[in-house]
């Protein structure tokens, strides 16, 4: 198994400007980014080019610690950017969760006939203030309104 699979750099001390893991789980969840797993903390910052180096470990018990260069603003940008228009991170299925519970509501609010799916996704994706389409609306109403489709106002 490689314990250094990055090819991090080992210093004897940590420097200033570097967060050791809880550090940096803390400084992104007070940036509105979330992160479940402490395990896969190097890999999410290796693909969201965050540099890491390894410290001296005090004793022989335990893996060598990984330290993480605090990101800057534009970083921690991209990184949002990237999870939210990623359904399968944290912060994309809390998003997904949301637009799902929004479209059933624009559609239980709707009068009969007035509310296309298209027109549902756009209401959506203005007061959430991200993408929606109509595939998706389509998606959830099958899923939890099928019986009341008829609702829906036809294109023809």
């Amino acid at each position: 198994m490689d314990h250094n699979p990055y090819n991090l750099k080992t210093l004897d001390e940590k420097p200033s400007g570097y967060l050791d893991a809880h550090q940096l789980i803390n400084f992104l969840a007070k940036n509105k980014i979330p992160i479940k797993r402490m395990d896969n903390l190097p890999r999410f910052a290796h693909q969201n080019k965050i540099e890491m180096k390894k410290i001296t470990r005090d004793g022989s018990a335990g893996s060598t610690p990984t330290i993480y260069k605090t990101p800057n603003s534009s970083q921690i940008k991209k990184i949002l950017e990237s999870m939210k228009k990623n359904n399968n991170s944290v912060l994309g299925k809390q998003l997904l969760k949301n637009k799902k519970e929004k479209i059933l509501e624009i559609f239980d609010k709707a009068e009969d006939k007035k509310e296309t799916r298209t027109s549902i996704a756009d209401k959506v994706a203005k007061s959430l203030g991200l993408n929606c389409n109509r595939k998706l609306v389509r998606a959830v109403l099958d899923a939890k309104r099928s019986s009341k489709l008829e609702k829906l106002k036809k294109i023809s």
